[in-house]
């Protein structure tokens, strides 16, 4: 190399006096910020191609909104078009996050792959990988903002959802910017374009399949689920959170919905203890009775004092006011008909408690709608409320109205199976079952919108990591070495 001459790599843009390197001078000195300045203005202009010059998110939002903006056309509908009409709403809101997770993934799947002649061609160079990987990245994520931003507002005009613009956008981009992640981490890992976008559909499919919308996860072959949380292959599906934390938000903090949550929750509660919950144990407790004894009857009695046992403690640790104090005696050894008597009366005291806990609850909610009704116009802006920002179909996904089985037994314990929006999981850290209102993190409970949103982006903070030291990459070809090993090995 000459002493004056002057280096030009293609995406660094070092072709100016200020950026002579003199002879002897190592590479590296070569400042990150300008590296990253130059692969920045090489990949916005790629990005942009490939994304269609941005025009592919809003004819999607503008497409896939229009198409399904059904309104009921019989003659008795006197209002046209209203959300709480349209049954497509969870289709609007699924099939965004899926636009999401499929565009974030072709746009990003080549961004690496087509870099690899010119950076091994530019390997004496010694660039700095981190700073090709975050231009990639900011890039990436800005194209996918704006991307999301447009189809939020052309989708969600169109459907008339009002007031969650920020909320939509935001679980979107999310879910986008993990997309354009899994999407450089494939683009890193495989060797050919091809086989890149022979791949793209078996990411993709799993989050339809595996997202608990399209199939329950309870309605999953039951060797690899639970009829009471969701398995593990759904905590790690992208769809999952982005879908629940939209849904969620959508029907609690909805204008209509948001005034009256408290209390439904209140009385959902109290209805599965007093209908479902004390009459379930009542009738254990009548067939303990009347086979008490009877030897051939001693193994299913047993059962039956599990699952009495186990509800009681886990009521008492919910309602400390209403104490048990024979829970110790609930077993063949100490039982008596005195102790079936105690356990009688303290289902009657639950089941008294959670009907005064409904009627209160539900007067709440009465003299909310009279209050506002109780004028012509008052009235009519109640109704037209209700029309604008509630949905009838969303509220049967989140309430699980269509479920016929109000209560299941499993493992010795008693699970509520209707209105989950309602329902408050168990579990201290994250875990919770679909559509929970909130969830647990070391037993403080957090809102699911911003749950679900953190989730989004710790996994998109570890697909980073996982691009940066290549870990997949590493791993493809520990494996092809080991084929080839044994190839070579077998020829032999």
């Amino acid at each position: 190399m000459h002493r004056n001459s002057t280096i030009c790599v293609y995406q660094i843009q070092f072709c100016n006096p200020d950026d002579q390197i003199k002879t002897g001078d190592p590479v590296h000195y070569i400042w990150i910020h300008r590296q990253s300045r130059g692969y920045i203005g090489g990949t916005v202009i790629d990005s942009y191609r490939n994304q269609g010059s941005g025009a592919e998110a809003p004819l999607l939002a503008f497409l896939l909104s229009y198409i399904i903006k059904y309104y009921n056309v019989d003659v008795t509908n006197q209002f046209g078009y209203t959300l709480e009409g349209n049954s497509n709403l969870p289709v609007y809101i699924f099939m965004s996050v899926i636009v999401a997770i499929f565009m974030g993934l072709t746009v990003s799947a080549e961004e690496i792959i087509k870099d690899r002649k010119i950076k091994k061609r530019e390997a004496f160079l010694n660039l700095s990988w981190s700073s090709y990987l975050l231009s990639k990245v900011a890039i990436l994520l800005a194209l996918s903002a704006i991307q999301a931003l447009t189809y939020v507002v052309i989708g969600n005009s169109i459907m008339e959802i009002r007031g969650m613009y920020w909320q939509y956008w935001l679980i979107l981009f999310s879910a986008w910017a993990s997309s354009n992640l899994m999407g450089l981490v494939i683009s890193d890992s495989f060797k050919t374009v091809v086989t890149i976008y022979i791949l793209i559909p078996f990411l993709v499919i799993p989050q339809i399949i595996l997202s608990g919308i399209i199939v329950k996860f309870e309605k999953i072959n039951p060797n690899i689920s639970s009829p009471i949380n969701i398995p593990w292959y759904g905590e790690i599906i992208t769809a999952r959170w982005a879908y629940e934390a939209i849904a969620v938000y959508q029907f609690k903090h909805n204008k209509f919905q948001e005034q009256f949550y408290r209390y439904d929750e209140a009385m959902s509660v109290a209805d599965f203890k007093k209908n479902y919950w004390t009459v379930r144990l009542t009738n254990k407790l009548d067939f303990i009775e009347r086979n008490l004894n009877n030897p051939d009857m001693k193994g299913e009695i047993e059962d039956n004092l599990v699952v009495i046992r186990n509800e009681f403690e886990k009521e008492m640790k919910n309602n400390p006011a209403i104490t048990f104090e024979y829970l110790d005696q609930l077993n063949m050894a100490s039982l008596s008909p005195s102790v079936l008597m105690y356990s009688r009366d303290y289902l009657d005291k639950i089941k008294s408690y959670n009907i005064k806990l409904y009627n209160k609850a539900n007067s709440e909610v009465d003299k909310i709608k009279t209050e506002q009704q109780s004028t012509p116009e008052g009235k009519e802006e109640y109704f037209e409320t209700k029309r604008r920002y509630n949905n009838e179909t969303l509220e049967e996904f989140a309430t699980n109205a269509n479920e016929m089985e109000r209560i299941i037994e499993y493992k010795d314990q008693l699970y509520q199976k209707y209105n989950p929006i309602y329902l408050d999981p168990p579990n201290k850290f994250i875990k919770a079952h679909f559509y929970a209102p909130r969830k647990q993190l070391f037993g403080t409970y957090f809102n699911t919108f911003g749950m679900n949103t953190a989730i989004l982006w710790v996994m998109t903070i570890v697909l980073y990591i996982a691009l940066y030291y290549r870990w997949l990459k590493k791993l493809l070809d520990f494996f092809e070495q080991v084929s080839s090993r044994f190839k070579f090995s077998a020829g032999e």
